[in-house]
């Protein structure tokens, strides 16, 4: 083989990790002779025998200068892919591929003999493959590589065979996704992997391998066709001047936006893709001088296509020179075939004037994901599970967004290495089937969730076992995984996550019979009310006497119905800056209706929703939106708003017409059943002690006129003075005479006025 700046000789990169096994690292001047970008373009290594492929890199060690002795440092893990011998000299040169999606691993077990462990029970190796290889920026049929859970339990994985689109297969560098599976096959490794050169990647987005997004990735598609394709051929230079052709994708977080993003950097060809990350940008003059460094390349090398992730970091929206230098760059490419993808994870969190037609004016929103979204998803991870599973899963994730049904689905499949019938006690119940319009709930600190439904159709079991033939992931095991996975789209807007339920709330018997009639019977019977053409109510008041559990009756009615809970206090929507107080309820009703079936709870709504004639003006802005809100302007589908108030008569009127909070349950003080319940469930923990005489039925008469929470702290009070003498070592069984202090330390909040205003309040109607 001749010597030449192409030639060079391979030799070892030492600790070096599977994530950049594939990285080919060279000297900064070969990588310019080569017209290589560091970590961007594709070199092919071609040898004698073998021919292999990586990603130029720039090494950050002394490489020599030597033309007889250029050095090219590969890992082990790529040289045996391929299988260069260290020593050997390789020309190297510049591919036109790129990395591609790997919808299909397959694995060969290739472990040692000596590492094989007659205790290992454990079922997760292939999860954990699947987890290693996620990491890795690249990989290659023929790479072989380690996974270790303990000292003593290892197993070595050869990577047998990678199916993707344009590459069925499995030749070239390929990455992982979430719609890539890995099975591990019972026969032995190959001998040698095959290696026919690599061709150009596929051209656009294939949506079969992106679940849930379909039309948010057609819809990418065609704004990328008509911009990179079809600008040349465009009839009017000036009509394609004036459309808006930059896009930029926003949603919360997990739903997707980097994925399309990578995507597109890894499998779009033959548009050459430029990243701008915010890594990159350490100050404004830095950032400045890449704008135009960037944007004067894609131009060069159209079509192509540059991507900005995580734009509101890159140009903070408070950064008047950052956001004008990088408008200014859109005017270079205009009528141009450059198309700039931007993704954020709101519109509002970058300047306004980004959004403008001459810049992104095309959003495409990766909304949470519909029960359609979620079982697309889920069924891209779990191809080969019963469909009786996969719609199980989607109906009972409700707020989930693709990065959380992964990790939910990823520690479904460690259930059988961690989970075990002892501790199975505390796992989300999942016996039965979907109901048919109920969501899931997050409550406490576990996604705990009921899955049973009167309705419910009977999942069969026995198609889901794990000893199955077809089936990998139980229902035991999804079970198990919901109570690790909660769904962090809506993490940010829980004031409380409720894990209450009616028995928690003494006496709430005959309000949760009101329930049963106003929220229960649409859930169960929507039939009944399509047939009389009539709609749920969207709006509930729970008004009372403070202390008496209007919120956690709300709370209660979001676990009773396996609804997603939002908590919000009136006052904390009230911002001293202009528009933002109307931008807060305008985004809380926008998350309520991507999670729904969904409770938005406004408590202490008197302090947003009082007569517009009663104060300043700047509540009347915000109770102005809360009306627009709840009228609908877009659909309040499954989407119920409870509102708590001790102060009724100052509401506005307008929130009390039909169509908003028409339905009023009155939560008040409790009565002498309810009284001896709160009673009871207040001093369980003491009233088996010996000698413990205290009669809750007088209690309970005594306690008349009381709220719930001060029967709560008259309790308190009276173990309070228990536990002072237990301390001292004095006789500690609770008695008459403590109570009786407690009644004087505790005092009755609620007046006969108080009462009389809200039976006024009631009469009204």
């Amino acid at each position: 083989m001749a010597i030449n700046d192409s030639t060079f000789v391979i030799r070892p990169l030492p600790g070096a990790g599977i994530d950049g096994a594939f990285r080919v690292h060279l000297s900064p001047d070969s990588l310019e002779k080569l017209g290589l970008q560091h970590g961007v373009d594709i070199c092919q290594i071609t040898g004698e025998k073998c021919t292999g492929y990586g990603i130029a890199w720039r090494a950050m060690d002394k490489m020599g200068t030597n033309p007889k002795l250029r050095p090219v440092k590969l890992t082990s893990i790529a040289q045996s892919a391929f299988g260069f011998e260290e020593g050997s000299h390789v020309t190297i040169s510049k591919s036109a591929a790129s990395r591609v999606l790997a919808t299909r691993i397959t694995l060969a077990d290739d472990t040692p003999q000596e590492w094989k462990n007659a205790e290992d029970k454990d079922f997760a190796w292939q999860a954990r493959a699947n987890v290693l290889l996620d990491d890795c920026e690249a990989f290659a049929v023929g790479m072989t590589f380690e996974v270790m859970v303990k000292k003593k339990l290892r197993k070595k994985f050869y990577v047998e065979n990678v199916e993707g689109p344009g590459h069925p297969n499995g030749n070239g560098l390929f990455y992982c996704g979430g719609a890539t599976s890995v099975v591990i096959s019972d026969g032995p490794r190959p001998d040698t992997p095959s290696q026919p050169p690599l061709g150009d990647s596929f051209p656009v987005l294939n949506t079969s391998l992106i679940g849930g997004l379909v039309e948010q990735v057609q819809e990418l598609n065609r704004h990328m066709d008509r911009v990179l394709n079809r600008a040349s051929r465009s009839g009017s230079t000036s009509s394609f001047e004036a459309e808006a052709r930059h896009t930029i994708l926003h949603g919360y977080e997990g739903t997707g936006k980097s994925m399309l993003i990578k995507a597109i950097a890894q499998t779009h060809r033959p548009a050459k893709v430029f990243r701008i990350h915010e890594s990159d940008l350490t100050t404004s003059a830095k950032a400045i001088s890449l704008f135009d460094k960037i944007f004067d390349d894609a131009l060069r090398a159209q079509p192509s296509i540059i991507t900005l992730d995580n734009l509101h970091q890159i140009v903070p929206k408070e950064n008047r020179i950052l956001n004008a230098a990088l408008i200014q760059q859109f005017e270079k490419i205009r009528a141009s075939r450059v198309f700039v993808l931007a993704a954020v994870p709101s519109l509002l969190s970058i300047d306004h004037l980004l959004l403008d037609p001459d810049t992104f004016g095309i959003d495409i929103e990766l909304r949470i994901p519909d029960i359609a979204a979620r079982t697309a998803i889920i069924r891209t991870m779990l191809s080969h599970e019963p469909e009786a599973l996969i719609n199980a899963v989607s109906f009972k994730t409700h707020g989930f967004t693709g990065r959380d049904l992964r990790r939910l689905v990823y520690k479904a499949r460690l259930y059988p290495a961690q989970g075990s019938e002892s501790d199975s006690a505390g796992y989300v119940n999942i016996g039965a089937g979907a109901p048919q319009s109920n969501g899931s709930a997050a409550n406490g600190h576990r996604h705990e969730v009921s899955w049973e439904s009167q309705d419910a159709t009977e999942v069969d079991r026995s198609s889901l076992d794990v000893e199955s033939s077809t089936a990998v992931l139980t229902i035991e095991a999804f079970a198990f995984a919901l109570n690790k996975v909660a769904p962090s789209a809506l993490r940010e807007i829980f004031f409380e996550k409720p894990n209450v339920r009616w028995s928690d709330i003494g006496g709430s018997g005959s309000i949760k019979a009101k329930f049963d009639d106003t929220i229960g019977t649409p859930l169960q019977h929507p039939d009944l009310y399509s047939k009389y053409a009539m709609k749920p109510r969207r709006g509930i008041l729970l008004y009372g006497p403070p202390g008496c559990s209007k919120t956690m009756t709300a709370q209660a009615v979001a676990t009773m119905y396996d609804l997603n809970f939002i908590a919000v206090k009136g006052a904390e929507l009230i911002s001293m800056y202009v528009g933002e107080s109307e931008r807060a309820i305008r985004e809380l009703f926008r998350k309520a209706r991507q999670a729904a079936p969904c409770i938005i709870f406004f408590d202490e709504i008197d302090s947003i929703g009082a007569e517009r004639d009663a104060g300043g003006t700047k509540g009347l802005n915000v109770l102005t939106t809360l009306l627009n809100e709840m009228d609908g302007f877009e659909a309040m589908e499954n989407v119920l708003v409870l509102a708590a108030t001790n102060k009724p008569e100052v509401l506005d009127p307008a929130l009390l017409r039909p169509g908003r909070f028409d339905a009023h349950i009155y939560v008040g003080l409790p009565d002498v059943v309810a009284r001896r319940e709160i009673l009871r469930m207040s001093l369980k923990s003491v009233m088996e002690d010996p000698g413990v005489t205290v009669d809750l039925d007088e209690l309970a008469d005594d306690t008349a006129a009381y709220s719930g929470a001060e029967i709560v702290a008259i309790c308190h009070v009276a173990k309070e003075r228990s536990l002072v003498r237990a301390v001292s070592g004095a006789d500690a069984v609770l008695g008459r005479g403590d109570f009786e202090e407690a009644f004087r330390n505790v005092r009755k909040g609620v007046t006969e006025e108080m009462l009389a205003g809200y039976q006024g309040f009631a009469a009204r109607g």
